[in-house]
């Protein structure tokens, strides 16, 4: 990864949906390099669907830092461009979804957005005659948006269990105890766990396992 992976160029924020914004991508391939994708335990599921494996294993092959973020390859490009372009583009994160838009979301679930200054090779085009909330309609991008805010409230509230606990030193193990901050990601160990110790079958759906997966996540915060 580059540096400019770190700190895109921003030419406007503090846009809401409503604000004036299209675009329509040429798919020159210039924007799926040399980025920090992080995603969710959703676009986790999603990607590892999409591509017929278990998230445990999607993790592994396709993630560093634990699944925090998707694996690039040595030259800077993503793990999943090819040369036609995005190999999982139906099933792709939200961030690649939103390009050249970036979604803000704080603490008070305040909402907004800026837009990116494009790659200097860039083809797509610019238009004014949408909004941003027609162009988050036009990218699939709801489903997201909606599974990053669960997964973001959830984020904060593990943190603020995990240091009561530490502050508490206590001995007493959580109720989902097989889950810890390192694997809280993996939805299919962490739905795996639970159907096992609750007698549930294991669904076969992102959704369903997902729903599964917060309910799991949500019993650990107690």
């Amino acid at each position: 990864m580059t540096k400019s992976a770190m700190a895109i160029p921003v030419t406007r924020t503090g846009l809401d949906r409503s604000a004036p914004f299209g675009f329509t991508c040429k798919r020159c391939l210039q924007c799926c390099r040399n980025k920090k994708i992080q995603v969710n335990p959703y676009e986790i599921a999603r990607l590892a669907h999409h591509l017929g494996i278990s998230t445990t294993e999607f993790i592994e092959r396709c993630t560093v830092e634990n699944g925090s973020f998707l694996k690039f390859n040595d030259d800077g490009s993503c793990l999943f461009l090819g040369a036609d372009g995005c190999a999982v583009h139906s099933d792709r994160p939200l961030v690649c979804r939103l390009y050249p838009l970036a979604r803000h979301v704080n603490q008070k679930n305040e909402e907004w957005f800026s837009e990116l200054e494009p790659e200097a090779d860039c083809r797509g085009s610019y238009r004014t005659d949408e909004t941003i909330a027609g162009y988050l309609e036009g990218e699939g991008a709801p489903a997201f948006m909606q599974a990053a805010n669960i997964y973001l409230n959830l984020l904060w509230e593990m943190m603020s269990e995990l240091e009561t606990r530490q502050e508490e030193a206590s001995d007493e193990p959580p109720v989902e105890e097989d889950i810890t901050p390192e694997n809280w990601l993996d939805m299919h160990a962490v739905v795996t766990g639970y159907c096992l110790r609750h007698g549930l079958t294991k669904p076969h759906t992102v959704n369903e396992n997902m729903r599964l997966h917060i309910e799991a996540l949500q019993q650990w915060i107690r």
